[in-house]
């Protein structure tokens, strides 16, 4: 695991102890049942916390930092959306989350909020300008099926994540050449707006 893979798994288990306070008993046992076609009875009667659970999701490959698809469903079903949005500012920030400019966290941030509310069906167009491979697509669509808006964020996170030197120009330049001008305007327009802050 390279330095900067690491710093993103420390990142995330934090985000992980985090969410593990919040939860009650209750929703805990919920969401040992929603996990039960992927961990077994007897692994089940050992997770006494949702730290423990967390782990046995990731010892069956269900969770990582890059792949949180899984756990925001299940806290969806518990109607934990407040934690959902906890795990998205979490990944908005992943690829910064180290020495960055915190103004260039929080713009990127607005960018990919900007994109992945107007993508829609567009996003797999999108990722491919943005030289995602087809397995890349194809993981981002399998882990976030049925939810749009998920896989665009997802998309471009990993793009993010993949070009540490990405820049907005490169995500304007990629949206013209899906002729999603309009998204491109908007993000040029938010862009200008900066230079004059």
């Amino acid at each position: 695991m390279g330095d900067a893979e690491q710093r993103r798994s420390i990142e995330f288990k934090k985000c992980l102890n985090e969410i593990g306070k919040k939860l009650t008993e209750d929703q805990l046992l919920s969401l040992k049942f929603l996990c039960s076609d992927y961990i077994g009875r007897k692994r089940q009667e050992e997770i006494k916390s949702p730290l423990h659970l967390f782990q046995a999701l990731e010892e069956r490959d269900k969770l990582r930092y890059d792949n949180t698809g899984f756990l925001k469903e299940i806290l969806q079903t518990e109607k934990r959306e407040d934690l959902v949005k906890y795990i998205e500012d979490f990944e908005s920030r992943l690829h910064l989350c180290t020495d960055s400019n915190p103004t260039q966290n929080t713009r990127w941030r607005e960018v990919f909020d900007l994109v992945e509310n107007n993508l829609g069906r567009n996003w797999r167009q999108l990722a491919r300008k943005l030289r995602l491979t087809e397995t890349d697509i194809e993981c981002i669509s399998e882990d976030h099926s049925r939810k749009l808006r998920e896989q665009g964020r997802q998309a471009l996170i990993l793009w993010s994540e993949k070009n540490e030197d990405a820049t907005f120009q490169d995500l304007v330049t990629a949206l013209r050449r899906c002729q999603l001008n309009d998204i491109a305007d908007q993000l040029e327009k938010k862009i200008a707006s900066w230079a004059t802050q």
